[in-house]
This record gives structure tokens, sequence and C-alpha cells, in this order.
């Protein structure tokens, strides 16, 4: 007994190590990656939904462990500013990490990527607050496949807070996020925009996006 709660206790901060502060390049290109390949795939995102979000936040999240579970993870969020009588602009990246723990009969890892449909400013405060916020998908209204909103139509599904994709499959039930925890990475931010830079500087639109976003722009916008 012993021995599996140490091996277990090890194997957790293997899982949560993922979230390692990778620069914000690197984030951007993992969010191209993923973006792509769920565009790219059978079954999209539709293009109205991702038209219409206020925000996406895209991250990898490892989880895993033998008898006490973890999950780690990162991302970026981007918020789209809607400007009036003009084409909606997305703004630069802001980095986040992902953590969390459960209790359960696990064994092994898994990595799993996901976007984030955003469409309230309720959904994108989870992600942007300052020090660490707990996540609970569930009371946000978040759409899975348990919930049967895979029958409702696009603008149905307007009107929920957070849609959840996994990098396969349909929508994604919001269990998985229950009880997370989402912080700001000021220090990737300002790595990349600035020693004084704050994430409402970002959101606000006072910094300007960095080049490596514009293949993840055009493929939010539909672009391939």
């Amino acid at each position: 007994m012993k021995f599996l709660l140490s091996t277990s206790l090890a194997l957790l901060l293997v899982s949560t190590s993922f979230v390692r502060a990778a620069d914000m390049d690197e984030r951007i290109h993992n969010a191209i990656k993923i973006v792509d390949q769920r565009q790219g795939s059978d079954d999209p995102i539709p293009n109205e939904i991702l038209q219409n979000a206020k925000g996406i936040a895209i991250c990898t999240i490892i989880k895993g462990g033998i008898g006490i579970g973890g999950q780690g993870g990162e991302g970026i969020i981007l918020i789209r500013h809607m400007n009036d009588g003009a084409a909606p602009v997305w703004r630069a990246p802001s980095a986040f990490n992902i953590s969390g723990a459960s209790l359960g009969a696990q064994l092994g890892f898994s990595s799993i990527s996901y976007i984030i449909v955003l469409n309230t400013e309720r959904a994108i405060g989870q992600f942007v607050g300052e020090g660490k916020m707990k996540w609970d998908a569930t009371a946000t209204g978040t759409a899975g496949v348990d919930t049967g909103v895979e029958s409702e139509s696009t603008r149905d599904l307007e009107k929920h807070d957070v849609l959840v994709y996994r990098d396969s499959g349909g929508l994604f039930g919001g269990a998985t996020f229950g009880g997370s925890s989402i912080e700001v990475k000021d220090e990737i931010n300002q790595d990349a925009y600035g020693e004084h830079i704050r994430v409402r500087d970002i959101l606000e639109g006072r910094v300007t996006p960095p080049p490596t976003a514009q293949r993840l722009y055009d493929l939010l916008d539909g672009k391939r």
C-alpha cells in the first residue's frame, strides 16, 4: 500500500510537470496544430460557432496516475474584439496553465487537447482573473455529449456559456474540468510582450499580436 501511494504521488508529480511554462511561440504552434487538426477532420467546429464566439481557449492536458488521478496542462486564450461597423479582430494570445487532482481508480496517462469556445464574458473571466481561479465547467453551462446537446442547432449551442471540443470526437462534457485551477502565466506573457505587460493590457488590445499567431487567426476565421 505504501509503495502504491508513493508511486501514485510520484506519477502525479510527473503528470502535473507538464505545466512547465512553455514560451508563447510554442503554445501558439501547439494551438495551431490542435485547431488545424480539428478543422481538417470529418467533424469540424462549425464556422458560425467560431465566428460568434467572444473568446477561444486552446490547451493540452495530461491526466492520469495510479489510485490518485491528477491533471496538468497549458494553453492560450484569445479574445475577439467586436468592432462597431467593422470586422471583429482577434487580440493577442494570453498564456494560462491548468492543474488539478481527483480521486479515482486511474491507471496510466493520457494527453488530450481541447478547444474551448467561450460565448460570454463570465466564461472568459474564468481564464483571465488575477491569481488562480477554480474552473467548474458544469456550473457555466458547458455543452457535452452527456447533456444531449449534439442534437441542438448551432443557434441553440451559442446560448451556452461554454462549448468544449476535444481533439477528436464531438462536444465533450464539462466534468473533465470540474474543480481544476486556472492560472494566468504573467511571466510567459511578459517574456512575449514586455516586462510590465499584464493580462488586461493584452485583452484590451494594447499589445500587438505576434506574427506567429496569424495562422491561428486564419483557422479560427474559417480560412484553411
